[in-house]
């Protein structure tokens, strides 16, 4: 049969009546790249996923959003970079507008070329490697709302040469892509400012059950330190702080840490025989961290603490939110973007004002992005006291200072 021109206009109309029923532009797919139940990361996982979804839900109750959101979470396995490619690739078939994740360096870096590629946003809320925002094939789709360790570095090299005086200062770090990062970072700053930077970086392989810590710890006592910086997350750092403690030679050595030690966590779920550390065997460690105390804040963070803790039945932390964060920060961009066509997320995403413009208040407020799509964020340095982390004070410093020029 011979269609006519005005038999094709039919059915054309016919199909874009009909198109609304299949293709509603204001639903739109957020893709969540996080640690589950199972995952080494599963604490930090737990309080970005549940700050995602509390912040979705605080989003929905205002009543101010125009588009309808969905989360669809894949687990992260950080040890694992073809999972977590194979967790991009299903949302990207899944046709999400913006991923959050992920929370580890190693999966981030895997991802950023796919991102790129696809012209999908990934907002990471727990990345925090140099490597991902640098250089010409970090790409324009990749953003975060944690700090590059190029801060915190800068932080604690201050604290540590410039105003404690520290001479020789050894580091320490696992073999993972975040506590590379953080290192290098160390290394370049604390050579600018010291020569007496020990040329060999130890290292230990991830998983902490193939490593020897004794041998770890008989090569910080040959080096014999003011300091080391250990380089890692808590469940790596943990057994080896344990057995520096066990040193007599040690004794009067500083530990440094930086923001992926959650000292609080260990404390709670510290078990004494195993790792040879009761609720005080943290003392002393100093570790740089983002201030966040929902209770010290406005209204808004002590409700944000309220409900997360009812919901749950954890604190929020500084993951927590992270996460919260991010999910504002994609909703109220999505709302003003056409979130079908490539690049317009992101390019929405570089203009939004977020102090004037937010859908919702963030937790952690300062989330301009520059132009490689970091945040500034300044971070403070922390001293384990009785089982609990004080800000280090001045006169703390000032006391390590006098320590350490006695010494010499």
């Amino acid at each position: 049969m011979k269609l006519t021109r005005w038999m094709v206009t039919g059915v054309l109309l016919v199909g874009l009546l009909m198109l609304p029923s299949c293709f509603n532009t204001k639903d739109v797919k957020i893709g969540v790249i996080i640690p589950q139940e199972g995952s080494s990361l599963q604490e930090e996982g737990y309080q970005i996923t549940s700050g995602i979804k509390q912040a979705l839900d605080d989003l929905k109750q205002s009543g101010k959003l125009i588009k309808n959101y969905e989360l669809i979470i894949k687990n992260e396995d950080r040890h694992d970079a073809n999972s977590v490619i194979k967790a991009f690739n299903e949302l990207k078939e899944a046709g999400v507008s913006a991923i959050i994740g992920a929370a580890s360096s190693a999966s981030t870096m895997a991802l950023v070329p796919l991102a790129n590629e696809a012209k999908i946003v990934l907002l990471s809320p727990g990345s925090s490697s140099p490597e991902i925002n640098s250089g010409e094939d970090s790409g324009d789709s990749i953003f975060r709302n944690q700090p590059s360790d190029t801060l915190e570095a800068q932080t604690l090299c201050n604290v540590i040469f410039q105003k404690c005086r520290m001479q020789k200062v050894l580091m320490v770090r696992s073999k993972t892509a975040y506590a590379e990062g953080v290192t290098y970072a160390m290394l370049r700053f604390g050579r600018q400012a010291r020569h007496q930077i020990p040329d060999e970086v130890i290292k230990f392989d991830v998983d902490t059950a193939n490593v020897d810590f004794v041998a770890v710890v008989d090569r910080i006592v040959e080096h014999a330190p003011d300091a080391v910086f250990l380089g890692g997350y808590t469940d790596e750092l943990i057994p080896l702080i344990g057995e520096i403690k066990k040193r007599e030679e040690l004794a009067s050595m500083f530990v440094f840490s930086s923001s992926a030690f959650v000292p609080t966590r260990v404390v709670n779920a510290l078990d004494a025989e195993t790792l040879a550390l009761g609720p005080k065997g943290l003392e002393g460690v100093m570790f740089s961290s983002y201030h966040f105390e929902p209770q010290e804040g406005t209204a808004q963070h002590q409700e944000f603490a309220r409900k997360f803790e009812e919901n749950y039945h954890v604190k929020p932390d500084i993951y927590a939110a992270n996460g919260y964060d991010a999910m504002i920060v994609l909703a109220t961009t999505i709302d003003k973007a056409d979130h079908w066509l490539q690049n317009a997320v992101r390019d929405e995403l570089n203009k939004l004002n977020f102090d004037a413009e937010l859908t919702h208040g963030l937790i952690l407020r300062e989330t301009d992005f520059n132009k490689r799509g970091d945040v500034t964020r300044i971070p403070q340095i922390y001293r384990m006291v009785e089982g609990k982390p004080v800000r280090l004070q001045p006169e703390d410093i000032n006391e390590i200072r006098d320590y350490i020029l006695t010494k010499i």
